[in-house]
């Protein structure tokens, strides 16, 4: 992880570790600095992390909201989820090819189902105790955790 540099030249691990701008034209320009530091250099990807009580602050919000949009319009930038960032740097794929990236294409599911109104109790065993979640999928045989997923790497490439 690239460290960050905050609004007072301090240093921070995370977006949300900084010391934030009190209003956001200063928030968009904090997270401008940090991501042209990137775009005008090695262009090493520009990982955004923030826990999500940092939404919260509406100010924060709405500077992160005009980065984004701003990052967005570039052509040559993507955001894409760190698995994404993974699969292009095993097979660096050029922009004039980018469209037909198979790990960045976002299929369109048109069977999509609606919203789950009834979801099912599961109640499994794990560590001596008994967990309880709800989901609307079948309830798996085993409780998920960490190693411990029941996909047996379904997505893994």
């Amino acid at each position: 992880m690239v460290m960050w540099n905050d609004y007072r030249g301090g240093r921070c691990s995370m977006g949300d570790a900084c010391a934030n701008p009190d209003n956001a034209e200063d928030v968009f320009k904090m997270l401008l600095k940090n991501f042209e530091r990137h775009y005008h250099s090695n262009r090493a990807p520009f990982g955004l992390f923030y826990h999500a009580a940092w939404f919260v602050t509406q100010h924060y919000r709405k500077g992160y909201m005009k980065f984004i949009d701003y990052i967005n319009s570039k052509d040559d930038v993507y955001m894409v989820t760190n698995w994404q960032a993974i699969q292009w740097m095993r097979d660096p794929t050029p922009l004039s090819k980018i469209h037909s990236f198979k790990p960045w294409q976002c299929p369109k599911d048109p069977e999509k189902p609606g919203p789950c109104h009834h979801p099912k109790s599961c109640n499994l065993n794990y560590k001596g105790g008994s967990r309880s979640f709800k989901t609307c999928q079948p309830c798996p045989s085993v409780f998920p955790w960490t190693g411990r997923t029941g996909f047996d790497e379904m997505y893994a490439v």
